[in-house]
């Protein structure tokens, strides 16, 4: 069955990892329409996910520029504050920030969350202005002296839209054309883009990762996909180095995404991924049947009811005929067609007509020809 997956409800309450605002975003919803809402849900579970340390280190094991994820110590991760005030004066709190250090120098990174269904073409500008305030953040809070020099930054965009992301990630490429002389005074930024739609499922198996996992499950097109996704999830999590850690996290959040993008499915309490597979593989399975006979239900009663509402037009077209033919005699086909191709609106006015009418002219108005 193809899953018209509500992109973007069970919860993550009571998680000490997690503040409690996010927490609170976390919990389910009654109405899970795809809205921007959603989105921001979305991103919340994200935010849940690589709050942890484990998952990042994942993350950028597989998926980090090439020759990056080798110099990372990633013994000196920490999660540093989000939230700060950009200098458009909006608030950021929905992005994840790190830091580590690579060679003995300690770097941020910056993920940002863009859960949009098409790619954003500012990005890169929109990227410009929130490392500018991760640094006016740290700048402020003293966290790091200028005159020791600026940390580096390594901006990242998650992006699960399902158009592809054609765009540039350099915000040099979104400066007009100028002569060369300003060249050396404009802004130079990129961003490490990973759009996750643009792996084929097969190399994310491939990869054995957790996060590869997650990534696959989040574009599986039906439930028989979905369900060989939570699988290999289960595998990989069972194969992680970091399984220990990380079990009740994924378990946690498979939970909540399920009970998102199939509204009503039961998924059992488990903080152990690979318990309660065959159960859960069963109310999936369970919940499919019921989709696909509710959505036969439905389908029965919407053709009943436009069979009785055309019914009801045909009987007041045919009443409407009948009258004009014993008040004025004949009718033109082309005042049967008019009839025949008239609205119950239209019925119903000249219905009104008949009576006080003294000619098929003060009937039909400008209709007949």
């Amino acid at each position: 069955m193809h899953l018209g997956w509500c992109k973007p409800h069970g919860g993550f309450a009571g998680c000490a990892c997690l503040p409690k605002r996010a927490q609170q975003q976390l919990e389910p919803t009654p109405s899970p329409r795809y809205t921007s809402t959603i989105a921001h849900l979305h991103d919340s579970g994200y935010k849940y996910l690589f709050s942890h340390a484990e998952l990042v280190q994942e993350r950028l094991e597989a998926f980090a520029p090439p020759g990056v994820s080798a110099l990372l110590d990633y013994t000196t991760l920490r999660l540093e504050n989000g939230n700060y005030i950009t200098p458009a004066m909006k608030p950021r709190a929905d992005d994840i920030v790190w830091s580590v250090e690579l060679q003995g120098q300690r770097i941020y990174l910056y993920l940002l969350l863009e859960f949009q269904s098409t790619p954003d073409d500012s990005m890169p500008a929109r990227m410009l202005q929130y490392v500018a305030a991760l640094y006016d953040h740290l700048l402020r809070s003293k966290a790091v002296n200028p005159a020791e020099g600026l940390p580096p930054v390594l901006p990242i965009v998650l992006y699960n839209g399902d158009a592809r992301w054609r765009q540039s990630s350099e915000v040099y490429d979104l400066i007009c054309a100028h002569p060369p002389v300003l060249k050396p005074f404009q802004p130079q930024l990129k961003f490490w883009l990973l759009d996750q739609g643009a792996f084929a499922a097969a190399e994310l198996e491939d990869m054995h990762r957790v996060v590869a996992a997650i990534f696959c499950f989040e574009h599986t097109p039906d439930t028989a996909a979905a369900k060989q996704a939570i699988r290999n999830l289960a595998d990989a999590v069972a194969q992680s180095p970091f399984k220990q850690r990380i079990d009740r996290v994924v378990a946690r959040w498979i939970k909540y995404r399920l009970q998102r993008k199939m509204p009503g499915l039961t998924v059992p309490d488990a903080e152990d991924l690979t318990k309660g597979m065959e159960m859960l593989e069963t109310n999936i399975d369970r919940w499919e049947a019921q989709a696909i006979a509710k959505g036969v239900q439905q389908g029965m009663l919407q053709g009943m009811q436009q069979g009785i509402q055309q019914g009801m037009q045909q009987g007041e077209a045919l009443l409407l005929q009948r009258q004009l033919t014993r008040r004025f005699g004949a009718l033109s086909a082309t005042q049967l067609a008019s009839i025949a191709a008239a609205t119950p609106t239209q019925l119903e006015s000249w219905g009104d007509r008949v009576l006080e009418a003294k000619s098929l002219d003060e009937v039909f108005g400008d209709t007949r020809h």
